[in-house]
This record gives structure tokens, C-alpha cells and sequence, in this order.
């Protein structure tokens, strides 16, 4: 159809990857704010460590590190030692990290509210990470099944089908 690609559509090279290597990346891409979400959607993406997500189990026991047996080498880790479990990791060169709640003490309802409280432990937890990792990418997991009274993903409607 086009003897060669619209100008927006053209890649050009941006240098000082990570890894020393030159990834193409097109104006399509420019919108992604962080550096690692230019670089997971280069076309040149080489499968590597920086291309997963650390997962963090985020438990509502402030000095809690208790390991997690269905999940060798994983731990459900309380926001007082967060930083001090993450900081070897991060220097290793870990560049994101996906939380998941894990509430414990929580009075559960029929719509998930403990997740939005501002005393949750995911919710302090991206307050840290923000502060003591700025590089760090941070996402979380959005399912409401561990906040919920009825474990459901979502907040049900009065018939009790999901919303």
C-alpha cells in the first residue's frame, strides 16, 4: 500500500539502552512514560530478565517475611521489610514489580473496600516503593477476590452476577 511507512510509523534508534544495545521504537511508543515500557514494547526486544515482573506478596503483617511453600523462594513480605527484602534485588538490576495483596486482618465486604484503603498494606507499599526505588516499575494486581466477602473477582450486582 505505501512504498515505505508514514513518518510516524518510521523507527529510528534510540541509544543508551539498558543493556548497551540499540532498540527501535516508533512515535506510536513515545506516550509510554517509563523507560521500561519504551523498552517492553521495542521491536527489537530481546527476551531478558528485565522483560518480567517481580511478583510481591504484600501482607497485612508489617514485619512479616513468612515464605510461601506452594511458591519456592517466594514470600509474603510486610511493608516494614519491604525495602530491606527488595534492595538486594533492585541493585541486581530488578526493574518491576507486580503486587498482590494479601490481606489477613481485614474486614472483608461485598465490594472489595479494603483494597482501597489507605492503610492497606499494597497502598503503603506503592508509597515506599515510590519513595526508596523511583526507577522501580510498580504495578498491582486488580482483582478484588482477596478483599471480597464472596471471593469473587468483582463486585457482584444485587442478583449476585458480576459487575
Amino acid at each position: 500500500f505505501f512504498s515505505q511507512p508514514p513518518p510516524m510509523l518510521r523507527p529510528w534508534p534510540r541509544l543508551g539502552r539498558w543493556a548497551g544495545q540499540r532498540a527501535l521504537h516508533t512515535a506510536l511508543h513515545s506516550g509510554y512514560g517509563h523507560p521500561l515500557l519504551r523498552d517492553w514494547q521495542g521491536q527489537r526486544a530481546l527476551l531478558d530478565k528485565a522483560q518480567f515482573m517481580f511478583p510481591l506478596f504484600i501482607i497485612d503483617q508489617p514485619t512479616a517475611l513468612n515464605p510461601i511453600p506452594a511458591l519456592p523462594e517466594n514470600y509474603h513480605v510486610g511493608v516494614g521489610r519491604l525495602e530491606e527484602y527488595l534492595a538486594p534485588l533492585v541493585a541486581q538490576g530488578l526493574r518491576s514489580v507486580l503486587l498482590f495483596g494479601v490481606p489477613t486482618t481485614a474486614q472483608k465486604d461485598p465490594q472489595g473496600s479494603p483494597a482501597e484503603d489507605a492503610n492497606g498494606p499494597v497502598i503503603q507499599a506503592i508509597q515506599l516503593l515510590r519513595a526508596r526505588f523511583p526507577d522501580l516499575y510498580v504495578a498491582c494486581d486488580v482483582c478484588l477476590c482477596a478483599y471480597t466477602s464472596h471471593g469473587h473477582c468483582g463486585v457482584l450486582h444485587p442478583s449476585n452476577k458480576i459487575n
